[in-house]
């Protein structure tokens, strides 16, 4: 029998920085039939074809876990579907995208899983994995979640807030959907802005005839997620259930969060880079009106102390919520915060973000990024059997990166269909110059080489994170 280390692979990767979840080290990849098979300081065996990775870096494709392509909001819809936000998500070195159902009313948990899967199948260039949401009736629809987790979807979305749209949970149903989700080995995810907080400032922004943009933030105030927070918790705490929270935005929100994981529940926190870079004063700029996302940007203090809580290791992951609009579905809403579709695009500047104003800031390591973008997410979601990291028998799912580039984000440039980007002129220190997904090129420099959507769905592995 031929010794495998010798047979021919269909790429090797030499010389790069690669990094993965134990070490930064020079080495050299080997990839065949779409999996990592080698990874050593030099392989000897041939391969069909090579790249010279010198002075790059080599990082595991990465994970965007909160994404929302194409969905409805307001009058409108999201401005990506799964062609165009996955195309844009490789362009950003995402190789996986996780978003979400969109449970309409009267329509079962496993109905709108299956409308979810029929819009993402045959159209994604990247992988991806869904969330599923449950927003109506969700009584009625509970007897379904251990088989939706047995097909590989075990992580379950809820709102406390939105009652105008008909999605909020009572904080009643929210604990009888995490006893029933946990009992099955699932994870509930949360959206947390305590409603009645939210309601009564919005009424009374409304009521004054303050519509300005920068009443969005004063109208879902720091306080209302941080209460949200807290009482999510407290659910989780006495069902002894995971809880994980999506897209904080707040030191006052992230302060009950850190309590809660110090009395020993097990909760995971999300935030994203808008929270992490942006602030209100972008709302009293000339098109505040483009940057009016759901949480709102805080204020620098915000910032900082989640910058802080990623460098210690308290932040489990980093994704956009990704939820795109072109400049004139933005102005649908006659620059009125309550009317405004309220998303931000961001898959496409996901890792360039973290790394430039992360990693080359100091304010993380390498490897640091790689558990909030790969690592962390692979596993909190059940696909760290395939995604996340660099090792033999994974996904050969691989980002190339050239360090010493200097490029800037412009609107003109991403490749979504957002017209505009709320990181414009941000210099990004680096260049993406080669993506691989399951072993096929999917970017060499700027040039995009895939021909059809061969995106996979990954399902998870049964074990709850």
């Amino acid at each position: 029998m031929p010794d495998s280390s010798q047979q021919a692979f269909d790429f090797i990767i030499r010389g790069g920085m690669v990094v993965t979840s134990r070490c930064t080290r020079v080495m050299d990849v080997g990839i065949r039939e779409g999996k990592i098979q080698a990874l050593e300081f030099h392989l000897s065996a041939p391969a069909n074809q090579e790249i010279d990775a010198t002075g790059r870096l080599v990082f595991p494709g990465f994970i965007d876990a909160h994404t929302h392509m194409g969905i409805p909001i307001k009058t409108t819809s999201s401005a990506d579907d799964f062609s165009s936000g996955s195309m844009a998500a490789a362009f950003g070195g995402v190789t996986t995208i996780v978003d979400f159902t969109v449970q309409a009313t009267g329509q079962s948990l496993m109905d709108s899983l299956e409308e979810r899967l029929s819009r993402a199948n045959g159209k994604s260039y990247v992988d991806f994995h869904i969330h599923v949401n449950i927003t109506d009736q969700p009584e009625r629809w509970l007897p379904q979640i251990p088989e939706i987790i047995r097909r590989g979807f075990r992580s379950f979305k809820t709102f406390s807030t939105y009652r105008e749209a008909g999605m909020m949970v009572t904080w009643s149903q929210f604990r009888t959907i995490m006893e029933a989700v946990s009992a099955a080995g699932g994870l509930v995810m949360l959206h947390a802005e305590e409603n009645t907080l939210v309601e009564a400032a919005t009424h009374k922004h409304l009521e004054a005839g303050q519509l300005e943009p920068i009443y969005h933030a004063r109208s879902r105030p720091a306080s209302a997620e941080a209460r949200a927070i807290e009482q999510a918790a407290r659910i989780a705490e006495e069902l002894q259930a995971p809880l994980y929270i999506v897209h904080l935005s707040s030191a006052d929100g992230l302060k009950v969060a850190l309590t809660a994981k110090q009395r020993g529940v097990r909760l995971f926190i999300e935030t994203c880079p808008q929270y992490l870079l942006l602030d209100e004063s972008a709302y009293q700029e000339k098109n505040g009106h483009y940057f009016i996302t759901t949480p709102p940007l805080r204020t620098r203090l915000d910032q900082q102390a989640l910058w802080q809580a990623i460098s210690n290791n308290q932040v489990d992951v980093v994704g956009t919520d990704h939820c795109p609009f072109t400049r004139a579905q933005k102005e649908m809403g006659n620059r009125k915060f309550h009317l405004t579709p309220n998303g931000l695009p961001g898959v496409e500047t996901l890792f360039p973000l973290l790394y430039t104003y992360g990693v080359r800031t100091g304010r993380i390591t390498l490897q640091q990024l790689v558990h909030l973008l790969g690592i962390n997410p692979a596993r909190i979601f059940g696909l760290d059997h395939r995604k996340g990291d660099i090792g033999v028998g994974l996904d050969a799912d691989l980002v190339i990166w050239n360090p010493e580039e200097t490029t800037w984000i412009t609107g003109k440039h991403q490749h979504g269909r957002a017209d505009w980007s709320p990181y414009e002129g941000m210099a990004i220190a680096g260049k993406l110059e080669w993506v691989f997904l399951r072993g096929k090129v999917l970017i060499h420099q700027d040039q995009f080489m895939a021909s059809t959507p061969e995106g996979h769905l990954i399902p998870a592995r049964s074990a709850t994170p």
